[in-house]
């Protein structure tokens, strides 16, 4: 990552605009899926194929969904995990109470080799990709989609880990970000070239991928955009003064959310489902709170308003893991692939309701706060 990259990050530049200066993708056609489809009474999983300079779709064709066994291979590193397909999703809760541990990660943008490091170090998988964190709760803040080249394969992997945390009595926490509400919406702003290249060797408009005739968009719409676990409220972006005046619940939210989901990508938004969405002060993208822009008093009222002590957002870009408002606000978007490079990636661990830093090498160090640190700001 070059100097001049990191420097308009720290400094607070969007995300979009500091991704506009990364080098050109020129991914094209490559190994991925499986992608399911319901198409009547057939169930259809595609895979994209790679041998030697050749890359072709195969698609096979099931009726009965527990027959259907998923074998996802990843590119590249030659690791490979099998799942059945699960019976039926259920809705999320908005509140559950504290687990003893918890590990929160966001922002792993397709990046497979970050998100298996942590997850081993932290030992939430064993090297098998099987749930071993037994009644610990994993929780991730959004933004698992575009970037990187590993996209299906991290959505899979915690699709196969949520059924087993469930059996061990831990959770598997997916809070959406605003990269996946784009893709739920078939928006191919930030998808890798290699994707629609996928789609159309499948036969397939993207926007078809994860639809609501897709194992995985089906998965995806269940999920919550904010949750509430224990005393910390955990969201990508974050809750902004103007959303909180708003005196929607959490729950409120998200039911909004989901119905915001079934709707067509241009079709007319009400005033609460604007407050929600809004791409400045909505709570997929909003970036105030990260930059410290809010008053001490209004994060004081954000907190309240949530019902909760601490917030953890991923969505803007940190060096470090940074607590901002003496502790009340975590953030823990960091250089995934960076850190990867420098050997290490490093999260958010809670521990019996205190906070700590956990890095891929299975280190852990309290998270102190620094009054005096700098703090990201706009230029």
């Amino acid at each position: 990552m070059s100097v001049r990259l990191l420097f308009m990050l720290f400094m607070g530049v969007s995300a979009p605009l500091a991704w506009s200066f990364s080098p050109q993708d020129t991914s094209a056609a490559d190994t991925d899926g499986p992608y399911v489809f319901y198409e009547g009474d057939k169930i259809l999983v595609k895979y994209i194929l790679r041998r030697d300079t050749v890359v072709k779709a195969k698609t096979m064709s099931f009726t009965d969904k527990k027959s259907v066994s998923i074998n996802c291979q990843v590119p590249k590193t030659g690791d490979s995990f099998s799942f059945l397909l699960q019976e039926e999703f259920q809705k999320e809760q908005t509140e559950y109470p504290a687990p003893a541990q918890l590990l929160a990660l966001s922002d792993i943008e397709g990046d497979f080799a970050a998100f298996k490091s942590i997850l081993l170090g932290a030992n939430v998988i064993n090297k098998d990709f099987s749930w071993a964190f037994g009644k610990g709760h994993l929780v991730l803040v959004g933004d698992f989609f575009d970037r990187g080249l590993q996209v299906t394969e991290c959505l899979w992997l915690i699709y196969k880990l949520e059924p087993e945390a469930r059996k061990a009595g831990g959770k598997v926490h997916f809070i959406l970000g605003n990269h996946e509400v784009l893709n739920l919406q078939g928006n191919t702003t930030y998808v890798r070239k290699k994707y629609l290249a996928n789609a159309q060797l499948m036969g397939e408009p993207y926007l078809r991928l994860f639809d609501h005739q897709t194992e995985l968009g089906r998965w995806l719409r269940t999920k919550n955009v904010v949750e509430k676990i224990g005393d910390y409220v955990f969201c990508h972006g974050g809750i902004s003064p103007e959303l909180a005046r708003t005196r929607l619940t959490l729950s409120t939210i998200n039911a909004i959310s989901r119905a915001y989901l079934a709707l067509p990508a241009n079709a007319p938004l009400d005033e609460a489902t604007q407050s929600i969405f809004n791409t400045k002060t909505g709570i997929l993208w909003y970036r105030g709170l990260a930059k410290n822009q809010p008053s001490d008093e209004e994060m004081t009222q954000i907190l309240a308003y949530a019902n909760a002590k601490r917030m953890v957002v991923g969505h803007t870009l940190h060096p470090d893991l940074v607590p901002i408002y003496d502790g009340r606000l975590l953030c823990i978007d960091l250089f995934h692939a960076e850190n990867m490079r420098q050997g290490s990636v490093k999260t958010l661990w809670i521990e019996d309701g205190k906070d700590y830093v956990i890095s891929s090498n299975g280190e852990k160090r309290p998270l102190s706060f620094d009054a005096d640190a700098p703090r990201i700001k706009d230029k």
